[in-house]
């Protein structure tokens, strides 16, 4: 007994050491990379093209926000996730992180899931562990509905802080559409680029859209099988005669006398007829 609890326990350590031989072995080829080239970088006229177009949106921006700051008294601080957008736009103008789509809803799953988070007492969940929980739930959620947005993963960790209020959700979108907007007019001007890509915000994240789909086949067949069998109880309920066809329309009496005398008629002439053929045959 005790030989094969030393055979189990020793056939046990050799697999966990082959497994972690192997993961390491695996981790340290990773580690080292491919040989892909890094991209290239961008001539002076692009490069001057990226400078001019996100200083003309960035300053759009600001315009906005101290607008908000006169008019309403508020003060906007969160600024970095619009700076970051810039890059996305100007530099990864057709990366789907970029499109306008993505960036209003990865920045507005980012807010609000950090402020419904940070409600939470830090007495019952402290802020080191609501910073990590509020951010990787917004990175969870983005890449659920597939509308990844590095910047409003950025707005939501700065959000989980818990400084903030719900007046700065609507603030960053809307210097998101501020954003887009000048985007798609500056970007659109240099031959060489198309901003955006794709709008595409009626369109459902593929794997809610596959739910939907299968909800609405599931009603359809439902209603289809209770439809034949509403019909099947129907023709249950039929009148016994149909079972045996279609009843017989009696036709009135006048109709009647006058089928009975053509049949007698016809009758008369098929026995005068025979007759005339016996006699002729007796001659």
């Amino acid at each position: 007994m005790q030989r094969k609890m030393k055979d189990r326990i020793l056939s046990g350590y050799v697999c966990v050491k082959s497994a972690i031989v192997q993961r390491s072995t695996m981790l340290a080829k990773k580690a080292r990379a491919t040989s892909v080239a890094p991209p290239p970088s961008l001539p002076v006229p692009e490069t001057a093209f990226v400078f001019i177009g996100s200083f003309l949106s960035l300053l759009l921006i600001q315009a906005f926000v101290l607008l908000i700051s006169e008019y309403c008294g508020y003060t906007f601080k969160i600024l970095s996730p619009l700076g970051a957008l810039m890059a996305s736009q100007y530099v990864l103008t057709a990366a789907p992180a970029s499109q306008p789509r993505n960036t209003l809803y990865g920045n507005a799953i980012g807010g609000i899931t950090s402020l419904i988070i940070t409600m939470i007492p830090t007495s019952v969940l402290p802020k080191i562990i609501r910073v990590a929980l509020a951010t990787s739930t917004a990175v969870a959620l983005q890449a659920k509905l597939g509308v990844i947005h590095p910047p409003g993963i950025g707005f939501a960790i700065t959000l989980a802080s818990g400084k903030h209020t719900w007046i700065d959700v609507p603030i960053l979108l809307g210097g998101s559409v501020l954003a887009i907007f000048s985007g798609t007019f500056i970007l659109n001007i240099n031959e060489k680029r198309q901003y955006p890509i794709y709008w595409a915000f009626g369109n459902l994240p593929s794997a809610l859209e596959a739910k939907i789909y299968r909800k609405r086949s599931s009603i359809q067949s439902t209603r289809t099988r209770n439809f034949h069998d509403d019909s099947d109880s129907d023709s249950d309920s039929l009148p016994s005669f149909c079972e045996n066809g279609p009843p017989t329309i009696p036709q009135d009496s006048a109709a009647i006398d006058k089928d009975q005398k053509t049949q007698n008629g016809d009758s008369t002439d098929r026995t005068a007829d025979s007759q005339t053929s016996l006699g002729t045959e007796q001659v």
